[in-house]
């Protein structure tokens, strides 16, 4: 999965591991036929996951900016790539090539 999600995506492959940690992401909320149709996220937590948030690896996205200072009709968004999700905090992260 994580080889095509960075064939799929046009990234360098320095982002490999983001690839293989989005697609264990993944593959841990979708059933399989060894937890009689459970996915491995259902059995470990004891609830159905929630796969609204899911999106595709490698894709456009967008960064809110709240650097102080910035006028009023200043463009508020950062242009970056979406690489995956950090559990603990609910977020996603991105890479901002404009900053390395």
């Amino acid at each position: 999965m994580a080889r095509c999600m960075m064939k799929q995506s046009k990234l360098p492959v320095s982002f490999w591991a983001e690839a293989v940690a989005t697609a264990n992401y993944i593959r841990n909320r979708c059933i399989t036929n060894v937890l009689k149709g459970k996915t491995p996220f259902e059995a470990w937590h004891g609830r159905r996951p929630n796969v609204e948030h899911l999106r595709i690896f490698g894709e456009t996205a967008f960064m809110l900016d709240k650097t102080p200072g910035k006028g009023k009709l200043d463009p508020r968004g950062i242009k970056c790539t979406f690489l995956g999700y950090d559990e603990p905090s609910r977020s996603f992260r991105v890479w901002v090539p404009s900053r390395g």
